[in-house]
């Protein structure tokens, strides 16, 4: 990066003063062409980089499906890391991915080979150890290529956490919620890792990546999906309330306008907002209180646009990861795009008859900062 804007620099200077059409009069040099000149040289060496030099960049996404196979998704994937590059991200050092690897149920290790190719050649510098993959409810238990379940702690050099990172499979929060004994037992899991970071009062970014969302929406009233999302809510939220500094992502919902409630392709919910959690049932949910960052990863394969006025670009994040805040944004293939859209009534399902929650018409703009809380109390 600084050899990067040495050379612009450089290139300016050469610019500039083979611009200038001045007689070769010794000693004359004017001052009011020097100071402008002196003032662009230190303008390109004081500007702010686009990835300060202690960030971790991560990007992430979720659902590889397409119709047309994974290859078409992936083509997706190159024009948002593109549109990216062309931003100022000129490195990424990880990727997050929520799950869903291909259209059909034999595709996944393909498909996750595919991302994985794809990622790396337009981020060179990317290794395998810093790319984590959620089993969705499309991939297979032993799909070759998934991250361990639980715990993956990113560490530093030195052996310090840089960040951590929980990985929650299908397995154990899975598509229409048919087991809720597993469900209450990942709770559980959670619950003991999360409890630990507390009593150590760890200060870093916590990213608990799944494939399904903990909101209610028409897919929990008429298919089950989240109806046990209550259990893992609660201990997550009660983490966030001690201090913690949790990021929740997910994917999953990009069809029958599900989410269109919520801002359609484009889901995010700041700590303070509120969210619909069902209670234990495909009817009953309670308005909560986020104690924590919630979003989606960002749809890459499709979005069915079935609502009027409904988000449906496909898109990705990055995260930027400091000593002191992490900054979120999103990114289509046209560019920057806001991290939340306005939500709008689920028509399609006759959501408005059924259920009692409003549209939600707040908008998130990219970026967003958290600056990470140091107080944690046990």
């Amino acid at each position: 990066m600084k050899f990067t804007r040495l050379v612009a620099a450089v290139l300016a200077v050469l610019c500039l003063t083979s611009c200038q059409q001045q007689p070769h009069i010794a000693d004359e040099s004017s001052p009011e062409t020097v100071a402008p000149l002196v003032q662009t040289i230190a303008e390109l060496f004081t500007s702010e980089p686009k990835i300060p030099d202690n960030a971790a960049v991560f990007l992430a996404g979720s659902d590889l499906q397409h119709s047309d196979g994974h290859e078409t998704a992936c083509e997706t994937v190159q024009s948002i890391l593109g549109a990216m590059k062309n931003a100022g991200y000129d490195r990424a050092d990880g990727l997050f991915f929520c799950g869903d690897y291909n259209w059909d149920f034999d595709g996944s290790v393909p498909g996750l080979y595919t991302l994985r190719k794809t990622v790396q050649r337009e981020f060179r510098g990317m290794e395998m150890e810093n790319m984590y993959f959620v089993q969705g409810n499309h991939d297979p238990t032993d799909t070759n290529g998934l991250s361990p379940n639980g715990a993956n702690d990113r560490l530093r050099t030195d052996g310090t956490d840089d960040f951590a990172i929980y990985i929650i499979h299908e397995q154990d929060y899975m598509w229409y919620n048919t087991d809720k004994q597993t469900v209450i037992d990942a709770a559980a899991r959670l619950e003991e890792y999360l409890t630990e970071k507390v009593e150590s009062e760890y200060t870093r970014p916590i990213f608990i990546l799944a494939h399904l969302p903990l909101h209610y929406s028409m897919r929990t009233y008429l298919q089950n999906d989240a109806r046990y999302a209550n259990y893992l809510f609660d201990v997550i939220n009660a983490a966030g309330e001690a201090g913690l500094n949790i990021f929740y992502l997910f994917g999953h919902n990009h069809s029958k306008g599900w989410d269109d409630y919520l801002g359609g392709s484009a889901v995010y919910l700041a700590k303070g907002d509120t969210i619909p959690v069902a209670q234990s049932s495909h009817k009953t949910y309670n308005e909560e209180t986020l104690a924590f960052t919630y979003l989606n990863a960002g749809y890459i394969g499709y979005y069915h646009n079935v609502n009027k006025g409904a988000e449906t670009d496909l898109s990705m994040t990055v995260f930027q990861i400091t000593d002191d805040s992490v900054t979120i944004e999103r990114y289509t293939s046209d560019g920057l795009h806001d991290l939340k859209s306005s939500g709008v009534p689920n028509t399609y399902l006759d959501e408005n008859s059924l259920v009692a929650y409003e549209p939600d018409i707040r908008t998130y703009e990219s970026p967003q900062t958290i600056i990470l809380n140091t107080v944690i109390t046990p």
